[in-house]
C-alpha cells in the first residue's frame, strides 16, 4: 500500500513540474474551492443557529406570557417560588434575557396603574435590572440605548452616573434615549441636561424633547433659563417652547432678541412673537421690524413681510416697500401679494385694466395683420 506522505510528495512534485501559468491556476483553484467550502459551511451554520434561536424565542415567548399572566391574575400562584424557578430554568443566556425584556415591554405598554407596578416587580425579580445595568457599563452604544429605553419605558430609577455620559455621545440615537430618560425621571428640572451638553441640539433631538415634554407630568420648565445658552440651537428651541407654552412673561426678552447678533436667533424671535400675537406688544414688534428691515438678509425680510401680513396694516407695508429692490424677486412677489391683500378692490381694478389693455392690444394686432 502506498503511503499518504508519498502521495503528497508526488502531488507536490507533479505540481511543480507544471508550467508556471498552470501551476498558478491550479493553486488558485484549490484556494477558491477551499474558501467556497468554508463560506458554505459558515452560511449553513448561521442558518441552523438562527433557526434554533427562533424556535427558542417562540417557545420562551409562550412560557413568559403564561408566567406573567399567572403572576398578574392567578391568586394561587406562588410568586416567590415560581419566580426563582423560572429565572433559573428559562433565563440562562443573554438571548433568553433579551426575549424576556421584550415581552415585558409588551405587557408594560398595555397595562397601567397597579398592573404596571407588578410588571416592574417581575422585571426586577427576574434579575433583568442588573443585566441591563451591565449593558450600560459596556462600550456598545446600541446596548446602552436599548437599556435606557427599557428603563425609561418601565419608569425604573438608575444611577445618574450611568446616564449622564450618554448625553454627549457621538451617536445621536444614544443621546436621544439619554435625553428622554433624564427628562421623564426628573421631578423638578426636566431639561437640566441642557446645561451639560457639549454639542448643539439636532432638529430630531428637538422634536424628541418637544414630544417628550407633552407627556411630562411635572411642572412646565421656565424655558427662558436657556435663552443665553452657548449653542444657538438650544436657545432657538427654548424660544419655540416659550411660544408653544404661552409663557407671555418672556415677551420682553423675545423683543430684545430681535436685535441679537445671530440672524437665526432674530428669525426665531420673529416667529415666536408672531405666533403669540399679544396685542399690547404688536406695535412695538412692528416698529422694531420696520427699523431692522433695510439691514436684514432676504430670509428675515421675508419673515418680516409675513408678519406684517398677519398682524400689521397697510402703513407698515408702505414703510418697508422702498427698501425692496427690483432684483429681489421673492420679496417683490410677497410685496405684491400683500398689496392685493390690503387693497383687494384696487387690485381688482388694476387686473381688469390690465386684461382690457391686453385684449385691446390683441385686437389691434389682428387688425394690423
Amino acid at each position: 500500500m502506498v503511503s499518504p506522505i508519498y502521495l503528497k510528495m508526488n502531488l507536490a512534485s507533479d505540481i511543480h513540474e507544471l508550467p508556471p501559468i498552470l501551476e498558478i491556476n491550479l493553486v488558485l483553484t484549490i484556494v477558491f474551492f477551499v474558501f467556497t467550502l468554508l463560506l458554505i459551511s459558515l452560511i449553513l451554520y448561521l442558518r441552523v443557529h438562527k433557526n434554533i434561536a427562533n424556535r427558542r424565542k417562540e417557545k420562551l415567548d409562550l412560557l413568559l406570557i403564561d408566567f406573567i399572566n399567572n403572576y398578574l391574575f392567578n391568586e394561587e400562584f406562588n410568586k416567590v417560588k415560581e419566580m426563582a424557578v423560572f429565572k433559573k430554568r428559562q433565563l440562562k443566556t443573554s438571548l433568553d434575557k433579551r426575549v424576556a425584556i421584550s415581552q415585558i415591554l409588551v405587557f408594560a405598554e398595555n397595562l397601567k396603574g397597579e398592573s404596571s407596578a407588578v410588571i416592574q416587580e417581575i422585571f426586577l425579580g427576574l434579575g433583568l435590572y442588573h443585566f441591563l445595568i451591565s449593558d450600560l457599563k459596556k462600550n456598545a452604544w446600541f446596548k446602552k440605548a436599548k437599556a435606557l429605553f427599557v428603563f425609561y419605558q418601565l419608569n425604573i430609577k438608575i444611577p445618574m452616573s450611568l446616564v449622564e455620559p450618554s448625553i454627549n455621545s457621538s451617536r445621536n440615537e444614544l443621546r436621544q434615549q439619554a435625553f428622554l430618560y433624564l427628562l421623564h425621571s426628573s421631578t423638578e428640572n426636566p431639561l437640566g441636561f441642557l446645561d451639560k451638553i457639549n454639542t448643539p441640539l439636532t432638529l430630531w433631538e428637538q422634536i424628541y424633547i418637544k414630544n417628550a415634554l407633552k407627556s411630562y407630568k411635572g411642572n412646565t420648565p421656565d424655558f427662558s433659563r436657556w435663552i443665553d445658552h452657548k449653542f444657538p440651537s438650544v436657545a432657538i428651541f427654548c424660544m419655540k417652547m416659550i411660544a408653544d407654552y404661552d409663557q407671555f412673561e418672556h415677551i420682553p426678552l423675545l423683543l430684545k432678541l430681535l436685535n441679537h447678533e445671530n440672524p437665526e436667533i432674530r428669525q426665531q424671535a420673529i416667529l415666536s412673537l408672531r405666533d403669540m400675537e399679544i396685542s399690547e406688544t404688536l406695535e412695538v414688534l412692528l416698529e422694531v421690524l420696520i427699523d431692522n428691515f433695510p439691514n436684514e438678509n432676504i430670509v428675515l425680510k421675508q419673515e418680516i413681510l409675513k408678519t406684517i401680513g398677519k398682524i400689521g396694516l397697510e402703513k407698515h407695508l408702505q414703510a418697508v416697500a422702498p427698501f425692496i429692490n427690483k432684483e429681489d424677486g421673492i420679496l417683490k412677489v410677497e410685496l405684491q401679494r400683500l398689496d392685493r391683500y390690503f387693497n383687494p378692490k384696487s387690485s381688482k381694478i388694476e387686473n381688469t385694466n390690465y386684461t382690457n389693455n391686453l385684449q385691446s392690444d390683441t385686437i389691434n394686432m389682428s387688425h394690423g395683420t
